[in-house]
């Protein structure tokens, strides 16, 4: 498969990413040593590979927990390199993965989903700021007397 463009081949596997339920990340850039252009690029799963254990020998500190990490040493990759003509060519493809893919319900995963998801926990976040309210309200109108177990208001 050829593309026209470095751009044109991330965007290719971008929205095959998207399709199929992954998320790019970009991984290798081999450059020029004459000219710094680029001449290979590596784009993968996001959950390639493992994360690198930086923690220090005192811990990640007082105010840090240690995250659990997102890599799980996902194989898929696509290598593009810049032929003579200057056109990049696929030199490489894995399609396999290790892990559970995330499609949504229309076969899309997208960061629209996210946004949903963010409007409907503020909707929640709304509704649960007015309950609280009313029961503030509530509360300042109405007294408990434990001895009797039993609520009285003064209304």
């Amino acid at each position: 498969m050829e593309f026209e463009s470095e751009d044109a081949a991330r965007n290719f596997y971008s929205e095959y990413a998207r399709r199929l339920g992954f998320v790019v990340r970009v991984m290798q850039r081999r450059r020029s040593g004459i000219d710094g252009r680029t001449l290979a690029r590596r784009l993968g799963c996001n959950k390639q590979g493992f994360s690198p254990n930086i923690r220090t020998a005192a811990g990640p500190g007082p105010d840090k927990k240690p995250r659990p990490s997102a890599r799980e040493g996902c194989k898929a990759t696509i290598l593009v390199k810049m032929d003579k003509s200057g056109k990049w060519v696929v030199t490489r493809f894995e399609k396999d993965h290790n892990h559970p893919l995330v499609v949504t319900a229309s076969g899309f995963s997208s960061s629209g989903d996210k946004d949903k998801k963010i409007e409907e926990l503020m909707k929640e976040l709304e509704h649960q700021e007015h309950l609280c309210a009313t029961y503030r309200k509530l509360n300042q109108k109405c007294k408990i007397f434990p001895a009797v177990d039993s609520l009285w208001c003064l209304m």
